[in-house]
C-alpha cells in the first residue's frame, strides 16, 4: 500500500487508461486506509459508472453525499446517475437538495427540470427550467435542450419560458 495521495493519483491514471479493474483496486486500497475519504468515494462512483456498473456507482456516490452533504457536486453526480438509469424519483430528490445549496450552477436546475418533466410535474419543471435559463449564458441551456436527446420532454417547455 502506498500513501493516500499516491493511491489516488495512481487510481486516476488507471481510470484514464480505462483500466477499471486496477482503478477500483487502488481506490479500494485507499478506502482501506481512510474509509471517510470523500474524493475516493467520488472516484469509485466514477469508475463504476464508466465500467457500466451503475448500481455500484450509485452506492459509492451515495456514500460521498453522506460524507459531504453540503457538496453540490456530489448531489449532482448521484442525481445524474439516478436519472441516467431512469430512476426519476430518486434523481429528483437529489436535485431538490442540490438546488437549495449555495450557488447552484444552471445545470443543477436543468437536471432538476428534467427529472420533474419525466415525473409529469410540468409546472415545477418549468420553474426550474426558467432558473436554469436565467443563470446560464445566453442560449447555452436552450441549445443543450435542443441537441441532447435526454432533454426531449423539456423542449415543449422552452416555448413557455419566453
Amino acid at each position: 500500500m502506498g500513501s493516500a495521495s499516491d493511491l489516488f493519483q495512481r487510481a486516476v491514471i488507471a481510470l484514464s487508461d480505462q483500466d477499471f479493474e486496477r482503478a477500483e483496486k487502488l481506490t479500494n486500497e485507499l478506502l482501506e486506509l481512510d474509509a471517510k475519504n470523500v474524493d475516493a468515494w467520488g472516484l469509485l462512483a466514477n469508475i463504476h459508472q464508466q465500467s457500466g456498473e451503475h448500481g455500484k456507482a450509485i452506492e459509492a456516490a451515495k456514500k460521498a453525499t453522506e460524507l459531504d452533504p453540503k457538496n453540490i457536486q456530489h448531489w449532482n453526480n448521484l442525481g445524474f446517475l439516478y436519472l441516467s438509469q431512469e430512476q426519476w424519483k430518486e434523481g429528483e430528490k437529489c436535485y431538490a437538495k442540490a438546488v437549495k445549496l449555495p450557488n447552484p450552477p444552471p445545470t443543477i436546475f436543468l437536471n432538476h427540470a428534467w427529472a420533474l418533466a419525466e415525473l409529469g410535474q410540468e409546472k415545477a419543471a418549468l420553474k426550474e427550467l426558467k432558473q436554469a435559463i436565467e443563470q446560464s449564458l445566453e442560449d447555452t441551456i436552450t441549445e443543450t435542450i435542443r441537441t441532447e436527446d435526454r432533454y426531449t420532454k423539456l423542449r415543449p417547455l422552452l416555448k413557455k419560458v419566453k
